[in-house]
């Protein structure tokens, strides 16, 4: 069984979907993460933030039973002329360091269920 997870990153906020169960959460940073020029600008901030988020919305028997989680991430703001080689890096490691198997980073319009789920067969990007 797979998790699936979609996270959408604004500026010192996540909201997350598990696909498979429904549940999802949104968070504040408290301290924020982001600032005037960067969404991520406190790696630390944000990794702490994101493993909360899986780790609340992923419930134990899911995690017990099942494939680790599959990670969709996608920045809604900060995104003048594109991702940099450099921010697309900070979201794939935050992706890897949440526990996630495959990470993929999308830049667009929001996704619905199957948009993030076909995600991992080609580049939504």
């Amino acid at each position: 069984m797979f998790n699936t997870l979609y996270l959408r990153i604004a500026c010192d906020q996540l909201h997350i979907i598990h696909l498979e169960s429904g549940n999802e959460l949104q968070l504040r940073a408290e301290p924020p993460f982001s600032n005037l020029r960067l969404l991520v600008a406190d790696f630390g901030v944000a990794d702490r933030l994101i493993k909360e988020a899986v780790t609340a919305v992923i419930r134990k028997r899911f995690m017990r039973l099942s494939l680790p989680p599959r990670l969709v991430m996608h920045p809604l703001e900060r995104l003048e002329g594109g991702l940099s080689q450099v921010e697309e890096r900070i979201l794939l490691e935050l992706g890897k360091g949440s526990g996630a198997s495959k990470v993929v980073v999308h830049v667009g319009a929001p996704l619905d269920a199957t948009g993030v789920r076909a995600c991992f067969k080609k580049s939504c990007a």
